[in-house]
């Protein structure tokens, strides 16, 4: 056993003092490699100059020393500040100057061989009328190309014949760009005359996307992966990676549980995983290094470089056991050596609210006498609330000015409330601020030996509060990274990774979402200023004195990668080294606080007060060496080959000590306790070891092979059955690269058919299942004159079989297409696959009762997912007002269903899985009206199914379908005998869909992000629905009064009613109601009876669509922004959850319902202003 400390959570010294040694050594490698660098100039007819923070008059000075060229300028126009940092080598005069007096308004004309002239624009440059042509390759005209002068939004468009004419100064620089090409940059120097050619892109099919140890060209990737750019998330005002990413990519599933601030959401790829995981996560890979969910949560949205989903079994086989449930691709941001130094800032300030809050009756007399109603009709009818207080409650209903509490009459000790409270208003606030901050630096600079090194430095802050309104409730965020890559000889690059984070949370111990449950009729204070004897009271004095939770999670991982490149770069052998430590403390304390029950009657609630800590900590060491052979052996034949090894440590601890009773409330610290104390501690760890593989050919560019392969060993199964091969084959056809459909290339400009089968295995099973267990507890009898000592309290037992116990064997087989059309404006993606899960663990066959415990698990259950995934997407440029329009549309669209295809479940039992069974259907029973009179239920026997503290049935009860024709109501048990249920609908998610619209124009930038679900069926079992069915003195919500109600109340009773009681309808007949008639208890969602049992009339169309995102953005005009030495100002408006479009909408929020209850704590709106700024 480990030996572990309760009040020791930092690291070990020795390892803590070669971490700061670590990241001493890589901060003095990018300090050095950022000092000044001294600048040499030689030839006459090109030059070689380096320079390095040097003064721009200094630069100048040093090229007139070593060179034939003199300048002619004025001392005051040359800014004072402007330092110049240059490596050329055989560079034209032309070239150094435009590089040196780049970010300055000042340009350059020659006036002879030897005399330059520098000067302001208006000065050295006049206008001149350009002419051009723009073509392809191969000599064809481009019509429709954007022509921009650089730093400016003057521009215009090439004609059909792909001819232009555009005024502009004689030394401007003018910026070409066309969908499918690759952007041009071009310097006039006075030319009028121009023809220009356009390559070919490498942004669409032939953009480079990461892949599991390596990259591929979009164009030649064979499985099912969809690529992310950073910058889809870098505008939008998010705390973290995930929330970014939802309805971005088909087949990727992002759910949150609710908006609390840094709450990690689930995460899935392609639907139902497994019954013993039906959600499980895909592998997630950081810069190439294994990681966990929680670890997307710590990253700055601002760093992300590109984000790939590998999708089916082809392109996640590299990864093997892992990676069953497909794969992320995270890569960060990183400097370049050659690229010059830029110091960027963002920003955004939010407020937020709630997105959908219920709004409830307040309004004292209705609530009084629809409650009492409720109760009256069940066997307690012990509200029976007296006359005198619906007189108190009708004059307040009717003057709401009135006092909402006073003395008890029947009790002068106590207090007496009856408030008209909306409980929402009181604990949620709609004004909540958060912000986030990130600052990167990212540059190159050379080290001693000229060798250049590009770096990048980011650090970022991010602050979400929560809704609570009376106590603090935030989460926040701090992380610093370091990244920086060199190359200290010609064929070896070196790179570190290091990343620090911190996140911090900081609410109240006692659940806010008890809000729920209080009534409007409560108060919260009272007159004297304690807080009241209610529930709302006591939720008040919960949250702001009962006591804290808070969390601090500390970690760090660094990554050091080498890769050396041999026989001229075709072969490259990259390995890498990570450590990662994670270390967090978590602290909760209950604290007493006073409730006042009357004037003078103030009492101590709360209990005796306790404290607890939870120390832990986190190890993962990673090691990676593999190789990447790439050679186009003839003209026609290229092949790839990759080989590599795998080994990974992971170990996991937790120590917890609590202790009652807290003896001062403002000193909430264990060791001021003083009384009884607990003790526990948790471990687990695994280890993993494997060697991997692939192998790509291609031949001609259009008809492409891929085998991967992952041979894994496991520490997480015996060793018997600890290791497996994993592998998966794939092909692809190029259509497009054949001579029957180059006539067509102007309609058809890609077109790729894709194959794919793979088998994977799932490793995601208990640490150490296969060890047999000795239960124990605590003795109940004195043991050598000692009591509760621990012994064996049960028979041994036995999780699973060793002998047999193994992998889930996941095999996906994956069909899809590529298409562009248009010059690739108008692009398409479709994929069809079906993934048969096998060998899922479930409980093993019946064992001999003489063994004395229950029979081991075996995997004996499969299931198979049929699904489907589409992305349509199309971008062009047009010209608006004599300017260039960037516009762009993507939507994406995707479905599966999964079926049990083996499962021991002979009698088919409702209550577990079975064959057969489609994931998410609902059985339930179907609505036939209500029951109008006694002859009526009379000739239909529903007792079966009347809830437990429910009267028996009178008019207005449910009526139901007899389905199997016996004159009975009731629940079936079984598929073989389901008496009146049938399927009435499906819970599972359907027809999940995402669009996605952005627009550039003119410095204007404008995207709206939609996302939501189109199919989806959903049974309420909740407070927020049902209101009085459920429960006594549950809160009661307007549609709830839609109730039945077989006669109007006469005359005398109506006299009673307060005047908002007969506006509302409530003292009418109503026989064609929403809801029967009114009963506490009959939707009581613990007795699966009544109003429980899922029926047809009250299922809900969950189905929504949300407004994600709308952001507008306007970028300076460089003209204005270089003045000051900035290279691009963009400010930002943007919201989040903006709007729902739902059926369910005045109950939940659409997405909360996978809370199971309705109970989710609120999702946030978010309103922001930002700002993006370049230096």
């Amino acid at each position: 056993m480990k030996k572990n400390t309760v009040d020791n959570w930092l690291p070990p010294t020795r390892k803590l003092y070669k971490l700061l040694i670590f990241m001493k050594l890589s901060m003095l490698l990018v300090t050095v490699a950022c000092l000044h660098v001294s600048a040499t100039v030689h030839s006459q007819s090109t030059i070689t100059v380096k320079l390095s923070q040097v003064q721009l008059e200094k630069a100048l000075s040093l090229l007139e020393k070593n060179s034939h060229y003199r300048f002619v300028y004025n001392d005051d126009n040359l800014p004072l500040n402007h330092k110049v940092s240059l490596d050329a080598k055989d560079w034209s005069i032309d070239m150094v100057l435009n590089k040196i007096l780049d970010h300055t308004s000042l340009h350059f004309r020659r006036m002879s061989d030897k005399l330059i002239v520098i000067a302001p624009a208006e000065v050295v440059s006049k206008d001149i009328l350009v002419k051009g042509l723009v073509t392809n390759t191969t000599g064809e005209a481009l019509p429709g190309v954007s022509i921009r002068l650089k730093n400016t939004s003057i521009g215009t468009t090439t004609g059909a014949k792909g001819t232009f004419e555009l005024k502009v100064p004689e030394n401007a620089v003018m910026i070409f760009t066309y969908i499918g090409f690759d952007q041009q940059e071009v310097s006039l120097n006075g030319r009028e005359s121009l023809t220009v050619t356009m390559e070919p892109s490498k942004n669409s099919m032939e953009e480079v996307i990461v892949v599991g140890y390596g990259t591929q060209k979009k164009i030649n990737v064979t499985g099912a992966i969809d690529q992310i750019s950073g910058k889809q998330l870098a505008a939008r005002p998010i705390s973290n990676v995930m929330q970014g990413l939802q309805g971005l990519s088909p087949g990727l599933n992002i759910s949150y549980p609710g908006g609390r601030p840094g709450q990690t959401p689930t995460i899935n790829i392609r639907g139902f995983a497994s019954i013993n995981a039906p959600n499980a996560a895909p592998l997630i890979i950081i810069d190439g290094i294994s990681s966990v969910t929680d670890d997307m949560m710590r990253l700055n949205p601002s760093d992300i470089a590109s984000i790939s989903i590998l999708r089916d079994a082809a392109s996640a086989a590299i990864y093997g056991a892992r990676a069953s449930y497909g794969v992320i691709l995270i890569t960060t941001k990183q400097g370049s050596p050659g690229g010059k130094q830029t110091l960027s800032y963002s920003n955004y300030f939010a407020m937020s609210r709630p997105t959908v809050l219920p709004e409830p009756v307040t309004d004292p007399y209705i609530y009084s006498r629809v409650l009492e109603t409720a109760t009256n009709n069940t066997p307690w009818n012990y509200v029976n609330y007296s006359d005198e207080y619906f007189k108190w409650a009708k004059q307040r209903s009717e003057d709401p000015s009135l006092p909402d509490t006073r003395i008890d009459p029947t009790d002068p000790t106590k207090w007496a409330y009856m408030g008209s409270n909306n409980w929402n208003n009181y604990f949620f606030s709609k004004n909540n601020f958060s912000q986030y901050h990130g600052l990167t630096l990212s540059g190159t600079a050379e080290t001693a030996k000229k060798s250049p090194i590009g770096y990048l430095l980011s650090a970022d802050y991010t602050k979400e509060n929560g809704l609570n309104r009376l106590a603090k409730d935030d989460w926040g965020r701090y992380g610093l990274r370091a990244k920086i890559n060199l190359k200290p000889i010609s064929w070896l690059q070196v790179d570190n990774n290091l990343s620090i984070y911190q996140t911090k949370t900081d609410a109240p111990a006692n659940n806010i979402t008890n809000v729920y449950y209080l009534q409007p009729t409560q108060v919260a204070v009272n007159p004297d200023g304690t807080w009241a004897n209610t529930g709302a009271g006591r939720l008040a004095a919960q949250l702001v004195d009962g006591g804290r939770n808070t969390g601090i999670r500390f970690g760090f991982q660094d990554v050091v990668r080498g890769v050396a490149s041999f026989l001229n770069n075709d072969l490259q052998v990259t390995g890498d080294a990570s450590f990662k430590r994670e270390l967090w403390k978590y602290h909760t304390d209950q604290k007493k606080y006073n409730i006042g029950y009357g004037p003078n009657d103030v009492r101590q609630e709360g209990g005796s007060g306790s404290v607890t800590e939870n120390n832990g900590t986190i190890n993962h060491d990673v090691i990676d060496l593999f190789a990447n052979y790439h050679k186009a052996l003839t003209k026609n034949h290229t092949i790839t080959l990759l080989a590599g090894y795998n080994q990974e440590s992971y170990e996991w601890q937790r120590i917890d000590a609590s202790k009652q009773k807290l003896i001062s409330s403002s000193l909430p610290y264990i060791t001021l306790t003083s009384g009884d104390a607990a003790v526990g501690s948790q471990y687990y760890s695994y280890a993993i070891r494997s060697f991997f593989g692939r192998i790509n050919y291609t031949f001609k560019d259009r008809y492409i092979l891929e085998a991967n392969g992952r041979y894994d060993g496991s520490s997480r199964f015996p060793s018997s059955n600890r290791w497996g091969m994993f592998p998966s084959v794939s092909a692809a056809w190029i259509a497009s690269e054949e001579n029957f459909l180059k006539p067509l290339s102007s309609i058809i400009s890609t077109l790729k058919f894709r194959g794919s089968y793979g088998s994977l295995g799932n490793q995601n099973v208990d640490y150490f299942g296969y060890l047999q267990t000795l239960p124990t507890g605590a003795s109940g009898y004195l043991i050598d004159g000692n009591a509760k000592q621990t012994i064996i309290s049960n028979a041994p037992k036995l999780n699973v079989d060793p002998r047999s116990y193994t992998w889930e064997k996941v095999t996906t087989a994956n069909v899809g297409t590529d298409m562009g059309f248009l010059q690739n404006k108008f692009q398409a993606t479709f994929d069809y696959y079906v993934r048969n899960t096998k060998g899922m663990l479930t409980q093993g066959a019946e064992l001999p009762a003489v063994l004395g415990t229950s029979a081991p698990q075996q995997n004996s259950a499969d299931l198979s997912t049929r699904g489907w995934e589409l992305s349509v997407g199309y971008r062009n440029d047009f010209t608006v007002a004599a300017k260039p329009l960037n516009f762009g549309v993507k939507f994406i669209l995707s479905d599966d269903k999964t079926k049990i295809t083996r499962f021991k479940n002979d009698q088919q039992l409702f209550g577990n899985y079975r064959e057969g069974q489609t994931i998410g259907e609902l059985w339930g029973l179907t609505n036939d009206g209500y029951f109008k009179s006694k002859d009526e239920i009379n000739k239909l026997d529903e007792s079966a199914i009347i809830p437990w503290g429910a009267l028996p049935i009178v008019e207005g009860w449910p009526k139901y379908k007899d389905l199997d024709g016996n004159g009975k109501i009731e629940q079936g048990a079984s598929v073989k005998d389901p008496k009146d249920m049938r399927v009435i609908g499906n819970t599972s998610p359907h027809y999940r869909f995402g669009f996605n619209l952005d627009m550039n124009w003119n410095g204007f930038d404008l995207s709206v992000f939609m996302q939501g679900i189109a199919k989806m069926d959903y049974y309420p079992h909740h407070y927020l629905f049902w209101g009085p069915y459920q429960q006594p003195y549950a809160n009661i919500y307007p549609w709830n009064l839609d109730f039945y109600r077989g006669t109007a109340d006469n005359a005398a009773t109506r006299a009673q009613h307060s005047e908002s009681y007969i506006k509302a309808g409530l003292a009418d007949a109503n026989t064609n109601s929403q809801y029967p008639v009114l009963q506490s208890w009959l939707a009581d969602n613990n007795t699966g009876q009544g109003l429980d049992i899922p029926q047809s009339k009250y299922l809900l169309n969950a189905a929504y669509l949300r407004i994600k995102n709308l952001t507008l953005g306007y970028t300076l005009p460089a003209s204005l922004t270089k003045r000051y030495h900035i290279n691009r100002l963009r400010i930002y408006v943007s919201g989040e959850n903006i709007f729902e479009f739902s059926a369910i909408k005045k109950y939940v929020d659409p997405e909360s319902i996978i809370d199971g209850y309705g109970w989710a704590y609120p999702y946030q709106r978010k309103y922001a202003v930002g700002l993006n700024l370049d230096l």
